[in-house]
């Protein structure tokens, strides 16, 4: 081992910036925590280029005086402790006295401050650490820091920044996080000269999720409170039917401090997963207040991540809320067993009489859905390699008289020369069943094909929506009806991004004052469902990844996404010709197999399968 050397501060507050600048987001977190600290009531954040060339964040607190101006950029200084015990119950934020020497330390940092009643303020200015002057100047009351040229010093820190609109997008999370733990503080946050969040000061927090995220969101959350002796729980929950795509709704606070906690997240997943749909994501705000020597919000130095010294009894209080708060709410899931239609067959058709199939079908129903999803699982899990990608050739025989709209779907000659793959010959394939108004059952000379409805229309949907693209023939509808969507900031972002591909797809969409937009047309695709919500899913997908890809990139996602959200859903009754025309135009398509996602459409069992199972070899 070589010999030890004690660094110098500068190089220390560099790796102390590693620990707790990570982005501009951070320094953002940073300058806000610690007006916070200094009991502002108006907090201003400006940004340029996603926070790469500038922050700013003004207030109107308390300020400094010369000498704590000075000492605020000293490692280790602060307010707030003044032995070892004060650790245990700090209530407030920016304790460590490692954020303002850590950012100076990476960027070139100016400080302005003034107190209250005093007649001139203190401008300092640091580069790389490096003091470059301290002079009197006339001031607002408060404190004004700017950073500029974020990781100047550090190279390779500053090519781990992303693009910044991703930058960007983090700031927009924070500040609209500490602007629903504080609605009695103003915050505006401001882009390159553009208003992105005004929210101003106002009593509650449903006030605040309305200036937020909108009416829309507002008038469909429910507020929860519980006390006990040890921890209070305001929960804000989303009403019955009100979900979301992601989990970017579900948000933890504790002491009105944002946090991630995998304890508070497991609660709520516990809680609504036997309730909501596979997908589908509660909306869950929750603010813990719990005394501060119950906790360790050291457990990462940019204290997002915290460790609750009794995790079984915090535990057990937030799913007692959560489950309280079903309860007012309603949420009680309905199993719906629609009546099973037996068609009338002659005895040629059908060897099982009747009576003995209505005796013997309805007491099975529920273990044959179970044995069915368990080998559909099963099938998809097996499904890997060349049986992957083997391509089946359906052929629907030519129905029966009383059925005339099914025809014969597709040549072999037909399929093989427009997909010029391997394939397997098969004879006729033929429709006999839709099983859970989810699977269509066919078979074929020696196996059983299962297709995913929802899958195969998602499939058909892509394609003819990727050849409109290409052709430059998107074919778009009218809405009778404008549909107007208030968005959060994160929101409006990501459509601001991204309309020029949303227009490409045929949506016609306007901004409408705000942060609200008004849709006028959507692809003539879309047509299933409740419209609204497909564009609101849409727009929340979007806004969770379109910052990490590239336009090309984007725009296919966009077309994925659409083609899910238009396509026959899971659980929707669809006739026989509606079932005919689906296989058909499954395929009809470059690739039957996959969904858009890369799972399987569809799953096949061989006939030697069942004869083994009933022992006929």
């Amino acid at each position: 081992m070589g010999k030890i050397n004690v660094l110098s501060d500068n190089i220390a507050n560099k790796i102390a910036a590693g620990e707790v600048v990570e982005r501009p987001a951070s320094v953002v977190k940073e300058m806000v925590e610690n007006s916070l600290d200094a009991e502002s009531t108006d907090i201003v954040v400006e940004v340029k280029n996603g926070g790469k060339n500038l922050i700013r964040v003004i207030d109107n607190g308390i300020g400094m005086s010369r000498e704590d101006a000075i000492l605020s950029l000293e490692r280790h200084a602060t307010s707030k402790i003044k032995s070892i015990d004060d650790l245990e119950t700090i209530s407030t934020f920016g304790f460590r006295g490692e954020a303002l020497p850590s950012v100076a330390s990476v960027s070139h940092l100016e400080l302005i401050t003034q107190q209250k009643d005093e007649l001139e303020g203190t401008r300092i200015r640091i580069e790389g650490g490096i003091i470059k002057g301290i002079d009197k100047v006339g001031s607002a009351k408060g404190t004004r820091i700017s950073v500029s040229n974020l990781f100047f010093n550090v190279p390779a820190r500053q090519k781990f920044l992303k693009s910044a609109t991703t930058e960007l997008d983090h700031i927009i999370r924070y500040v609209t996080w500490a602007g629903l733990a504080y609605p009695k503080i103003s915050f505006k946050l401001i882009s390159n000269d553009k208003v992105i969040i005004d929210a101003r000061k106002c009593n509650a927090t449903m006030e605040r999720m309305y200036t937020l995220y909108g009416k829309e969101f507002a008038d469909n959350v429910a507020e929860i409170v519980q006390d006990s002796e040890m921890i209070k729980i305001r929960a804000f929950i989303g009403k019955p039917g009100f979900t979301k795509t992601t989990r970017d709704y579900q948000l933890f606070f504790m002491n009105n401090r944002p946090i991630r906690s995998n304890l508070l997240g497991s609660a709520v997943g516990t809680a609504f997963k036997t309730i909501l749909p596979k997908g589908r994501y509660p909306v869950a705000i929750i603010f813990i207040e719990i005394e501060p020597s119950m906790v360790d919000v050291n457990v990462h130095p940019a204290k997002m991540e915290v460790r609750f010294r009794n995790e079984r009894a915090v535990y057990g209080e937030v799913m007692r809320c959560l489950l309280m708060a079903m309860q007012n709410q309603n949420y009680i899931p309905i199993i719906d067993v629609p009546d099973i239609e037996i068609p009338e067959t002659s005895e040629k058709e059908s060897s099982i009489p009747h009576a003995v199939f209505n005796d013997i079908q309805k007491p099975r129903e529920n273990k044959i859905e179970s044995s069915v999803s368990r080998f559909m699982d099963r099938q998809k899990t097996n499904l890997t390699g060349k049986e992957y990608n083997r391509s089946f050739i359906p052929k629907i025989s030519k129905s029966t008289q009383n059925d005339p709209d099914e025809t014969e779907i597709i040549s072999q000659n037909t399929y093989l020369k427009s997909l010029k793959k391997t394939i397997i010959n098969v004879d006729d394939i033929q429709i006999k069943a839709r099983l859970f108004d989810t699977y269509i059952i066919a078979e074929s000379s020696d196996e059983l094909l299962f297709i995913d409805q929802h899958i195969a229309d998602e499939r058909v949907i892509y394609e003819k929506l990727r050849k409109q693209m290409k052709n430059q023939n998107i074919q778009s509808q009218g809405l009778l009806l404008p549909i107007t969507i208030e968005l959060s900031a994160s929101q409006a972002e990501a459509v601001n991004i991204a309309i020029d591909n949303l227009s490409n797809m045929g949506f016609d969409i306007e901004p409408f004052g705000g942060k609200t937009i008004i849709v006028r047309s959507i692809p003539s695709l879309m047509q299933r469902g409740d419209i609204k919500q497909i564009i609101i899913d849409l727009i929340e997908q979007i806004t969770n990844f379109y910052e990490e890809i590239d336009a090309i990139k984007l725009q296919d996602e966009i077309l994925i996404m659409t083609a899910c959200r238009s396509a026959i859903q899971s659980g929707d009754k669809i006739t026989d010709i509606e079932t005919a025309n689906l296989v058909k135009e499954l395929f009809n398509t470059e690739q039957p197999n996959l969904c858009p996602h890369g799972r399987p459409i569809i799953v096949r069992m061989k006939k030697s399968e069942l004869d083994n199972r009933f022992q006929r070899k």
